[in-house]
C-alpha cells in the first residue's frame, strides 16, 4: 500500500513539473564548432546538431573546406565566427552558409560573412540574430578561444552576452593594453584597489542567481546594515 501511494504520488509530481522545450539547431557541413554558450565545444567539433532549449543563446563556429584556386585545392578555415540568438517553441533552426568551393567563394564569404549565413525555423521563416567575427589577433591572450570567448562577451558588441563571461573580465592598465584577469575571492578588508572588482565579481553572482536567492542575498544585505546601524 505505501508503495503504491509512493508510485501515485511520483507520477503527481511528474505531471505537475513544467515541460522544458528543446530546439534543434542544424549547423552547416563544413562547421568547426567551438563555442556554445561561453562553454568549450571542443568535443563537439564535428557535430552537426545541437540541442537547446529555450532561450538566449550563442554559437561560435567556423567554416572549413577544400577550395579551388586555379589547378590547386587548399583548405580554407574562416575565422571564428559568432552568432547569439533566441529560440522558442520547440522546433528545429537552421543556419546555413555558402558553398566554398573556389577561393573567390572564401573571399566573397571572409568579406561579409554576416550578409552570407541565416538562421531559419522549421517554417522556413528568417530569425533574427546577431553576428560578429572574432579577431583573435586583438583578442587573444594565449590561444584559448574560450577566453578569448569570455572576454567578447563583456563587451559592448550586439552579439556579447555578459551572462556567458564566467568569471574573466577586462582591465585596462596604463598603457591601454587590455588585460584578462580571473576574478579573485572578495576580501572583507577590500580597499579601493579592490573596489572595482569586488563590485563586478557581485554584480555577475547576482546576475546568475534566481529570483529566490536574489531575494534572500537582498534580505541578508538589508539585514546587515540594520545591525551595522
Amino acid at each position: 500500500m505505501f508503495l503504491h501511494r509512493l508510485f501515485g504520488a511520483l507520477i503527481v509530481t511528474a505531471l505537475a513539473m513544467p515541460v522544458v522545450a528543446d530546439n534543434t539547431i542544424v549547423l552547416p557541413s563544413t562547421t568547426r564548432l567551438l563555442v556554445v554558450d561561453g562553454k568549450d565545444a571542443s568535443n563537439q567539433r564535428r557535430t552537426r546538431l545541437l540541442t537547446l532549449d529555450d532561450g538566449r543563446h550563442q554559437v561560435v563556429f567556423q567554416l572549413r573546406s577544400m577550395v579551388r584556386d586555379g589547378s590547386e585545392s587548399n583548405m580554407f578555415t574562416s575565422s571564428p565566427y559568432i552568432m547569439t540568438f533566441d529560440l522558442s517553441g520547440d522546433q528545429t533552426f537552421t543556419i546555413s552558409a555558402p558553398k566554398l568551393k573556389t577561393k573567390r567563394d572564401a573571399e566573397n564569404l571572409a568579406r561579409s560573412p554576416g550578409t552570407h549565413i541565416t538562421l531559419t525555423s522549421q517554417q522556413g521563416e528568417k530569425t533574427p540574430f546577431e553576428f560578429s567575427v572574432l579577431n583573435r589577433r586583438g583578442l587573444a591572450i594565449g590561444g584559448d578561444v574560450v577566453e578569448d570567448i569570455q572576454k567578447f562577451n563583456l563587451s559592448d558588441n550586439p552579439a556579447a552576452v555578459r551572462s556567458m563571461a564566467g568569471t574573466v573580465f577586462v582591465a585596462a592598465d596604463n598603457s591601454n593594453n587590455n588585460q584578462v584577469l580571473s576574478l579573485p575571492p572578495v576580501s572583507a578588508k577590500a580597499g579601493s584597489k579592490d573596489q572595482s572588482t569586488s563590485e563586478h565579481m557581485l554584480q555577475y553572482w547576482y546576475n546568475q542567481a534566481d529570483e529566490v536567492t536574489r531575494a534572500r542575498f537582498l534580505r541578508w544585505v538589508a539585514e546587515s546594515q540594520l545591525a551595522e546601524g
